[in-house]
């Protein structure tokens, strides 16, 4: 078995658990747990593996809320200890901020909750190996910078030495001018993807670069994007994000777009991807409601979590499955 390992922060997170179901009919009721919220990439790709019955890959979601790039290349580290590198393996790195905050910390490496506290050896991290992701501990911008470059350039030997097939992106644009002009002088740009971007945001959140943001124009636009970014530029801001002005994650219409756009495409060259699930009519008119009911959203809320789900169970079962 092939392994498809995906790494990132909140934004790759993810089941590990196949989701398709044991049918041959597209389960399309559990196709649409959590998307109210969303469906990070391996998601797509779990389902997409099974409806083009696929079954020489297996996908392992590492992705962790709050995960900066340190983290991310320990927790890889880990992860290839156990790789089978006689097989055809395929890793994704979502890289992350380049700085976290305090409470971040806290939340990865304290918290009751922590994936670092789960069973999984492969998110068994040395907490003073990562500081440089969640402290400034360098009274010098450049040093703090080139520890960052340094371990991206890292995540990329790891890649390219235990993987058969890698890509390395961006979750949002999280550049300063001084960090893209080291990022450039180190000749980065050519293993890690990032994507040229403009579109409108009616309020900032943590995910939009400020730096880029024009109150004129009400709108971001940059040179150095990532998934988030990449997937903005063709979606309306009503759907574009779990919720429009508490939680600017991307949405699971975000996240389909830099799927089917760049990921899907990448894949395509090494596995057997033709059929096309959202094609399905169930697919259509589930992404219909969806599209129609994330604006409706009060607020991004445990409890609105679980009445959204309601609201979608309700309309697969009395307006798809029915049929």
């Amino acid at each position: 078995m092939n392994d498809i390992d995906f790494f990132g922060c909140s934004f790759t997170e993810g089941p590990n658990t196949k989701e398709k179901s044991d049918t041959e009919e597209f389960d399309i009721l559990n196709y649409s747990v959590h998307c109210q919220n969303t469906k990070t990439i391996s998601g797509f790709l779990d389902f997409d593996l099974s409806f083009n019955d696929e079954k020489n890959y297996r996908i392992n979601n590492y992705g962790g809320g709050s995960f900066g790039n340190h983290l991310i290349k320990e927790v890889l580290q880990n992860k290839i200890k156990k790789l089978d590198k006689s097989k055809e393996n395929i890793v994704f790195v979502q890289l992350s901020a380049l700085l976290r905050n305090e409470l971040s910390y806290e939340t990865v490496f304290n918290s009751e909750h922590s994936l670092l506290k789960k069973t999984n050896d492969v998110f068994f991290v040395d907490s003073e190996k990562v500081r440089a992701d969640y402290f400034v501990e360098t009274d010098n911008l450049v040093d703090y910078y080139n520890q960052h470059i340094l371990n991206i350039k890292e995540i990329i030997k790891l890649c390219k030495e235990n993987y058969s097939h890698h890509y390395i992106h961006f979750g949002w644009d999280i550049s300063t001018p001084e960090f893209i002009k080291m990022f450039r002088e180190n000749d980065l740009e050519k293993d890690v993807h990032i994507f040229n971007y403009k579109y409108k945001v009616s309020k900032l959140q943590y995910f939009e670069n400020c730096l880029n943001y024009s109150p004129l124009q009400m709108g971001v636009s940059g040179s150095f994007g990532g998934m988030l970014d990449y997937s903005s530029n063709k979606i309306d801001e009503k759907i574009r994000y779990v919720h429009i002005s508490e939680d600017h994650h991307p949405s699971y219409f975000s996240n389909k777009i830099f799927y089917l756009d760049i990921i899907k495409p990448f894949l395509k060259q090494f596995i057997k991807l033709e059929k096309n699930y959202f094609q399905l009519d169930s697919v259509v008119k589930f992404e219909n409601f969806l599209a129609e009911l994330l604006p409706t959203k009060e607020s991004a809320n445990g409890k609105v979590y679980g009445e959204m789900q309601t609201k979608i169970v309700n309309f697969i079962k009395n307006n798809i499955q029915k049929q």
